[in-house]
């Protein structure tokens, strides 16, 4: 099995480990016959480029090395990829992709579409009008510009789409369209986690208080916790406890994430840990 991600190129994605993650889903796989069904499951680690030309022409490359894929991450390559794959006759496993892609027997999708559970929840409060901010990078960018066509699909007017780095006055460009478009109530942050260390997502939220935006006039919503589930239940973030205007903010954010009752993902971690599944020195919190 083949896993692609940017790995290489995206500092805060390569800290999810996924060799790691790959060896250890593996692994179990494999001492479970219920589920390797009497296959010997092996996986490879695959770089997606972070430029969406070269992630796509990098597909071209993946059929020499995996019966079947996890991937890719970039919304923009889903297509491609999923072609590919149906003419290689290869399962592709993607939670990246948006939309009902037709025609392509062997995509499958693993999780609910995260576009279809922000539809519901803004549904159930009744929040329609939505700004889309993304990072400048061309993975967030496809992420950001795909939910907006998925959401008004759905019905949902987006009327702000935008992009903002880690530079103040991108941040302040993107908040005062925001502003001037009328009756937004939501913004959906397509970038990285400020509690993962997603510098873009600090930078846009401080300047959103500065600019009074954080007293509940807009709920911020992250677009990346809706694809794992975010540890919330007593968990200490050193970036809100370290940053006053980042706390303040952050008052202003909704969080929707995959829930894990019985264990949570640092918990797991430190038990495949404790067992010897993972190496020693892994730090969970770090992951």
């Amino acid at each position: 099995v083949g896993v692609m991600g940017p790995w290489t190129c995206d500092p805060l994605l390569a800290r999810a480990l996924p060799e790691v993650a790959s060896r250890l889903a593996v692994a179990r796989l494999n001492r479970d016959p219920a589920l390797n069904e009497g296959y010997w499951w092996d996986a490879v680690v695959l770089a997606e480029a972070c430029r969406t030309p070269q992630a796509v022409t990098g597909l071209l490359n993946a059929e020499r090395y995996a019966t079947g894929l996890v991937g890719p991450l970039n919304p923009a390559t889903c297509g491609a990829a999923g072609l590919l794959a149906a003419a290689w006759n290869k399962p592709l496993v993607s939670w990246g992709c948006l939309g009902d892609v037709q025609g392509l027997d062997t995509l499958v999708a693993p999780m609910p579409e995260p576009s279809e559970v922000l539809h519901s929840f803004l549904s159930f409060f009744r929040w329609a009008h939505v700004a889309v901010v993304s990072a400048p990078q061309d993975l967030w960018r496809e992420v950001g510009q795909g939910l907006a066509q998925e959401l008004r699909a759905r019905g949902l007017p987006v009327t702000v789409v935008a992009a903002a780095g880690s530079e103040e006055e991108e941040a302040q460009e993107a908040l005062r369209r925001v502003q001037k478009a009328d009756g937004v109530r939501v913004v959906v942050m397509c970038m990285h986690s400020v509690l993962l260390g997603g510098e873009e997502q600090r930078v846009l939220l401080e300047k959103a208080e500065d600019m009074g935006m954080t007293d509940g006039t807009y709920v911020f919503v992250p677009y990346d916790t809706l694809t794992f589930p975010l540890p919330y239940h007593r968990v200490p973030y050193p970036v809100l406890a370290n940053n006053t205007k980042l706390r303040l903010a952050y008052d202003a954010v909704l969080t929707v994430t995959i829930d894990s009752p019985e264990v949570t993902f640092h918990k797991a971690l430190n038990l495949a840990k404790e067992a010897y599944e993972i190496p020693a020195h892994i730090d969970p919190t770090q992951v």
